[in-house]
């Protein structure tokens, strides 16, 4: 199985929410739109940085702004706590998602150069329920120059908005992986959550940032 380290992190893997949706006004239609052109403006903004129109420092406070906008970064946060969101203390969870935040933006920002050249173009979409969408698109292009399928799952939230909050790439709910590595983590150490932000502010101090195969079991 081919790499997908530039097209998972290009589509946000690392990072979602999966409760129920809110039951809301958006159709499918409305879902398609806001991928098309949020995960299409992201690409764009990467794609000045390799034709050197825009300096790197400029292209990671956009790269953020723009991830806050596609997708719900706090909801993301909360789920890959699964249910140890609801025993933990509050500034154990507070150190948590601080550092789970700045986890997740600095794997997207180490893999910027990989990002250039990709478009995306929507193929279609599923309603699982009102307010719950998967967004069905082809990402193609970048240094390997394949193209992949990318499913994008998308909820409207309370205000009426809209935002990703899964994605699969070749098969694989990247949020749910995530998720599922960091309940085991928590788990192991007896439910201490404090645990998972030690990991993950080590990996930080290391630079140890994982690409989306390392999420995938067939590239092992």
């Amino acid at each position: 199985m081919p790499p997908i380290r530039s097209i998972a992190l290009t589509v946000l893997g690392a990072l979602a929410l999966l409760t129920a949706p809110v039951f809301g006004q958006a159709s499918a239609q409305d879902a398609e739109a806001f991928v098309a052109e949020n995960a299409q403006d992201v690409i764009s903004t990467l794609r000045d940085l390799d034709q050197g129109e825009t300096q790197l420092d400029t292209v990671r406070e956009q790269f953020r702004d723009k991830v806050q906008s596609l997708a719900d970064v706090d909801r993301i946060t909360n789920f890959v706590l699964g249910r140890y969101r609801r025993t933990a203390e509050d500034e154990a969870l507070s150190e948590f998602r601080d550092t789970f935040r700045e986890y997740a933006f600095s794997v997207y920002e180490s893999e910027l150069a990989n990002y250039a050249g990709q478009e995306l173009e929507v193929t279609g979409s599923v309603t699982r329920r009102p307010g719950d969408y998967i967004v069905e698109t082809k990402v193609a292009g970048g240094p390997e120059g394949r193209e992949y399928d990318v499913n994008w799952r998308v909820l409207e939230n309370d205000g009426g908005d809209l935002q990703v909050v899964d994605v699969q790439v070749m098969g694989i709910w990247l949020a749910q992986t995530q998720r599922d590595q960091i309940t085991s983590v928590i788990g192991n150490a007896r439910g201490d959550v404090s645990a998972a932000t030690e990991l993950l502010r080590s990996k930080l101090e290391e630079g140890d940032l994982p690409g989306a195969e390392d999420l995938d079991p067939g590239s092992q």
